[in-house]
């Protein structure tokens, strides 16, 4: 209870915090919004029978009606005042620009849209017209939610009672439809998280009087609460002394639970994962950091002893433990090699019991009177996988070596874990395989990031006598593709040889409905999308998915001027992603085409037995196409007689096909992978054949859809097994443009939907992605 009036639940509106969960609330009600307007003159069937029962209620009811209207609409003027007589300035600014949002958005929107009841049966009892959304809902929506915070817990169901109890009151005085009080709810519900976006809120964190309730329900009771000077984002630290001794306490409130559910969505979407575990309750959440430090602690490791963990007061969630004193090992200015090793006695000891840190970096070792400590376990998993716990190895490697050396911090590693553990770290020194902090550290030292972990891969390689790491080279130009150059050209160049009047040809496309290709363009870039889906499936190594989607754009871009330079690219991502050579050659490159392959192969003849159209290729120019086959054929029959009839070539290449054939089976065996590849390889192929259908739509032409999947995966599959630059190309162009006139489409038309169809796939996702290359090249993460 705060100072003041008593519905308010502060005295102070400190500390305030902008919560990612407010963004997501202004987008879902923007959204919810606008489907709203979508038809705001228009309730459902269902929606005005509820509209009818309210408003055919006795007419004597009136007055108590009015009454409760007239109330309810005074209950953001009684907050407004209640705030300013308790001098609750913040507060009291916070309601005033809400209330005018939301009446200034009500207005506006009502003035664009004038909707009315259109010819519904309705009485009238208050002489207003209706607003699509309704101005007074919307308001006292918006108010309430900017004040909710800042409420005692009565205060804010009294607001919402007074909510709920406006519904049916507009509905029976006829100054609302249905379909406006939801817009309007809506609409308010944003308002109000974006003012606490703008200017803050205090959220769900619990106050220091509920968390010393909090422990004294626990049986801890402690005194001199204060806020830790740094606040992670994901519960609030706060230090305090009890009977036993000085303590650190995590807490877990509403505002941390609503943060942590936005991060791990976040991290799943753009990081290489999810983050600490989501649980079901903040009590689980406390229970599993507990028993992941008491299972260290029972393995010998030093971690901050556990005091208390569960609920208190008004729920919060408390993990307490007992603090450590004592400096971080990243504020140390030369530490000593022993000090190192008895750092690294520490990790041994935490992986033995396979709990893996993941975060295990210098400003998470504590160095106390006692020895070497880990702290911050929030992260920490159980059953740690090996790529887990070397993640461990090479982040701690990574960041003491700023500190000592490369030569020093590699010693002291391979002193304690042993050159094997050591090495098996080595692929993982990569800036993305590491954390942010953690990459944040070992970019404090000289030169880059990128740079020095190559100095400490160098000197892991000649401390452990591992055989060296080498990433995926990229080279921008080669003799291949000039011919692919070339060979593009020959493609064009037959398309437009195959019109015979060029002005039919530009006419065709000067009519194309823009609508219809800008749907095209949309679907040709999902494309790459699917293609991200499908290269996380050919690893079983989670991967970032944003940069995944980069990665697919500048793999397109690289096509252009480099044949198969999408792979080359895969590999190197997969190998900064922590991935060995092998894995990474097998996950990019053998894996992605067989899987590319065998799911054009078996959608074609589905696609062939589904079209009701017959595809007549006769006015398909077999004899180019059988040409380059040909050429390609033998190309490939030459590389691979070589291949196993020279010793050296064959001792060189034949264990990393031996290993992604291996690679390739455990895949299989996996649901996840095989899901990931099925859903990522049906979409890449399926979506090109819709863009193709809206090209052909944008002309005037409107095939069957399964009839056009069978050309783009028959001539796509075609078209793939020519190993010869420039190849490919010409057998798409010519070949689809064939098929597409033996559906009886004009040859004119035909030629110029596959045209524009080619520039789509093609040169439209050059731009994207050459910045996207830019930006993982920036990263380090090609």
């Amino acid at each position: 209870m705060g100072r003041g009036l008593v519905p308010f639940a502060r005295g102070t509106e400190e500390p305030m915090r902008r919560r990612s969960a407010d963004a997501v609330r202004v987008g879902v009600a923007t959204v919810v919004l606008l489907l709203a307007a979508g038809n705001s003159g228009h309730d459902s069937t269902l929606l005005l029978d509820v509209f009818q029962f309210f408003n055919d209620l006795p007419g004597g009811m009136r007055p108590a009606f009015v009454l409760l209207y007239d109330v309810v609409g005074l209950w953001p003027v009684l907050l407004l005042l209640g705030a300013l007589v308790a001098r609750r300035w913040r507060l009291a600014r916070d309601l005033l620009v809400a209330a005018l949002i939301g009446w200034l958005l009500s207005r506006g929107l009502g003035l664009v849209l004038e909707s009315g009841f259109h010819g519904l049966r309705a009485v009238v009892r208050l002489h207003r017209t209706p607003t699509f959304p309704n101005v007074r809902f919307a308001v006292v929506v918006a108010v309430i939610v900017t004040a909710g915070p800042f409420l005692t817990r009565g205060a804010r169901r009294a607001g919402w009672v007074f909510a709920v109890l406006l519904l049916p009151t507009e509905l029976y005085l006829g100054v609302a439809l249905p379909k406006s009080l939801i817009a309007a709810l809506a609409l308010g519900w944003g308002v109000g998280a974006l003012v606490h976006l703008v200017f803050g809120s205090p959220g769900g964190r619990p106050t220091l009087d509920q968390v010393q309730q909090a422990l004294a329900d626990l049986g801890c009771p402690a005194e001199g609460l204060t806020l830790a000077p740094e606040q992670p984002s994901q519960h609030s630290l706060v230090l305090a002394q009890a009977a036993a001794g000085p303590v650190v306490i995590k807490v877990l409130g509403r505002d941390e639970t609503d943060a942590r559910l936005i991060t791990k969505a976040w991290r799943l979407v753009y990081l290489k994962d999810s983050g600490p575990t989501l649980f079901l309750t903040r009590a689980q959440e406390v229970q599993h950091n507990a028993y992941i430090s008491l299972l260290a602690r029972d393995a010998g490791v030093r971690v901050p002893q556990v005091v208390a963990a569960g609920m208190g007061g008004p729920g919060a969630a408390l993990l307490v433990e007992r603090e450590l004193q004592g400096a971080a090992l990243a504020d140390l200015p030369d530490p000593e090699d022993a000090l190192l090793e008895q750092v690294w006695q520490q990790v041994r000891l935490l992986h033995s019991a396979r709990i893996a840190h993941r975060s295990l970096h210098t400003r998470h070792v504590r160095i106390t009177p006692d020895g070497p400590a880990l702290v911050s376990l929030d992260s920490a998993v159980t059953i740690a996988s090996p790529d887990a716990l070397g993640a461990d190895v090479a982040e701690l490697l990574a960041t003491t070596a700023v500190l000592v050396g490369h030569e020093r911090a590699v010693r002291a590693a391979v002193t304690v874990l042993g050159a094997e553990a050591v090495a098996a770290a080595l692929p993982l020194l990569q800036p993305a395989a590491l954390s942010r902090p953690g990459r944040a550290l070992a970019g404090a030292g000289e030169g880059s990031v990128g740079a020095h972990l190559e100095r400490l891969r160098a000197e892991v390689t000649a401390s452990t006598g591992s055989p060296e790491v080498a990433l995926e080279q990229l080279q921008r130009v080669r003799p291949a593709g000039l011919l692919f150059a070339v060979g593009t050209l020959v493609g064009v160049g037959a398309l437009l040889s195959s019109v015979g009047d060029p002005a039919v040809l530009g006419h065709a496309v000067r009519r194309a409905d823009p609508a219809l290709l800008a749907l095209a363009a949309s679907l040709s870039l999902l494309t790459m999308v699917a293609y991200a889906i499908s290269l996380e499936g050919a690893t079983q190594r989670t991967l970032p998915f944003w940069p995944n989607v980069k990665l697919q754009f500048a793999g397109a871009f690289s096509n252009l001027a480099l044949p198969l330079g999408s792979q080359a690219l895969q590999v190197r991502f997969l190998q900064r992603q922590g991935a060995d050579a092998a894995t990474a050659v097998a996950g990019g490159g053998v894996i992605s085409v067989a899987a590319t392959l065998a799911t054009q192969a078996t959608l074609l003849p589905i696609a062939l037995y589904a079209s009701p159209q017959r595809i007549d290729t006769r006015d398909i120019p077999r004899g180019a196409i059988e040409n380059v086959l040909a050429a390609g054929t033998a190309a490939l029959l030459l590389s691979s007689l070589l291949l196993f009839a020279v010793p050296p070539l064959r001792r060189r290449f034949s264990r990393p096909v031996l290993r992604g054939a291996r690679s390739l089976v455990s895949v299989l065996r996996s649901p996840r992978q095989v899901t990931l590849l099925l859903v990522g390889n049906v979409a890449a192929s399926v979506l090109p054949a819709l863009s193709l259908t809206a090209c052909l739509a944008a002309v005037g032409d409107f095939p069957s859809v399964w009839a056009l999947l069978a050309i783009t995966v028959g001539v796509t599959l075609v078209a793939s097994l020519v190993p010869f630059p420039g190849g490919s190309t010409a057998v798409t162009g010519v070949g689809m443009a064939g098929a597409v006139a033996g559906l009886g489409v004009p040859q004119s038309r035909a030629v110029a939907a596959v045209l524009m169809y080619q520039v789509i796939t093609t040169v439209l996702p050059s731009l994207p992605g050459w910045l996207s290359l830019r930006s993982l090249m920036a990263a380090e993460e090609l």
